[in-house]
């Protein structure tokens, strides 16, 4: 597995690279960059059905059969369940900006755990007075479903979560959760990001009526993702971003304003030309994900985050976040400062400095997900994050490296 990946066998500033940070972005397999650089240097034509020529057909081929790929990774219906986006910061948008929202039903609630790319969209509308905004705390990262129960009244149409905080770690139970939304007639929307990395999903017994992730989370390229969602519930959404390849025809004469017959879904979302490298390279990411053993991979992956958190818990200078029971279900393991001297900032700035013959990368901040932090009252964390390709060997060096910091910061 580890050989697939160029960057784990490359030095940085003479250093190897050990990689804890794939809550952030997945590292790039070396298929998917040959891939891309396939297709710029030698096809790169006009796909989304707007030229007709040889190479703007096979484009339009290769897209279709990302799109296809896409929907089979999730247990779709159909094709035409499949929006490509720039990524769940767009698809989150899509949903919070086109929502049919109705005259008595204009709430919206969401979790304390919610990513910036979930929360802020929906902050703002309920800023401008376009919706009512209430959010459901958590304890310790748990989801209290009895709390969200009551809280999912006949004004709320539409519920948002996280199904794997990318600062709680763990998984948060989305389908229990949609299973009390959809007694009450409210939409389910699933930011899928965070789990899709180490779990599948199966969105044909979810519940939820929309899911988004990334792309570059599971080790394709940036700047590409899908939304996800019931063919009919898509074509309830609004139009959120107009231009071509949106509408089946435009009328209009000289004595009447133009009127647009716009397409059903995804066609009516996709509008100008769409990032068909990147997509192709989600295409190719995701062969490689399909490859790996559901239960396997967990197993791995559960490993691991348990063997850290375990080690972290050791360390009386750090405090780590979530139950340990709950931890090893997700692929990342996060911590405070427990002792005034320990910085998360110096501790990064330790790893990637001080330790002689490799760095580890890992994130350090507030992970874009602000509402967490002020629940928490810390300003900053630091987050190790674990896929696939990460040993057991690279766990223990994290360990010793924590340790080290720790004596000599404090």
């Amino acid at each position: 597995m580890r050989a697939l990946y160029p960057a784990l066998g490359r030095e940085v500033d003479g250093k190897a690279l050990i990689y804890l940070d794939s809550a952030c972005t997945a590292l790039k397999p070396a298929r998917v960059a040959e891939r891309l650089a396939d297709f710029y240097a030698n096809w790169g034509g006009c796909g989304g059905k707007r030229s007709t020529h040889l190479l703007s057909q096979q484009v339009e081929d290769w897209f279709q059969e990302a799109r296809r790929s896409a929907a089979r990774f999730l247990n779709a219906d159909g094709d035409n369940e499949i929006v490509f986006t720039s990524g769940t910061t767009e698809a989150a948008n899509m949903v919070c900006g086109g929502f049919p929202y109705e005259l008595g039903r204009r709430k919206v609630v969401i979790s304390d755990l919610e990513h910036n790319a979930v929360a802020l969209p929906f902050i703002e509308r309920a800023r401008h007075g376009e919706i009512e905004l209430e959010i459901c705390p958590t304890e310790n990262g748990v989801l209290d479903l009895d709390r969200l129960a009551a809280m999912l009244d006949d004004k709320v149409a539409l519920l948002a979560l996280t199904h794997a905080s990318n600062v709680m770690g763990g998984v948060v139970p989305v389908a229990e959760a949609a299973k009390l939304a959809r007694r009450k007639g409210i939409k389910v929307f699933v930011d899928d990001a965070q789990y899709l990395g180490t779990h599948r999903e199966d969105v044909s017994t979810l519940g939820a009526d929309f899911v988004a992730f990334s792309a570059h989370k599971l080790g394709g390229p940036f700047g590409v993702g899908v939304l996800w969602g019931h063919e009919t519930e898509l074509n309830r959404l609004g139009t959120w971003k107009l231009g071509g390849g949106t509408v089946k025809s435009v009328s209009w004469d000289l004595k009447s304003a133009p009127e647009p017959v716009y397409l059903d879904a995804p066609g009516r979302f996709e509008a100008g030309v769409q990032n068909f490298g990147g997509a192709i390279g989600l295409h190719e990411a995701l062969k490689l994900r399909e490859s790996l053993p559901a239960a396997a991979l967990r197993a791995h992956v559960g490993g691991l985050v348990r063997r850290l958190a375990e080690g972290l818990a050791k360390i009386g200078e750090v405090r780590v976040l979530g139950r340990p029971a709950d931890l090893e279900k997700g692929s990342l393991v996060t911590f405070a400062s427990a002792h005034p001297d320990f910085s998360p900032v110096d501790f990064n700035l330790f790893l990637n400095h001080e330790l002689p013959g490799r760095f580890i990368a890992i994130r350090v901040g507030e992970h874009c997900a602000h509402l967490q932090h002020r629940r928490l009252g810390v300003d900053a964390t630091a987050r190790a994050s674990l896929g696939a390709y990460n040993t057991a060997a690279e766990v223990d060096l994290f360990l010793d490296a924590a340790r080290a910091y720790a004596k000599e910061a404090c």
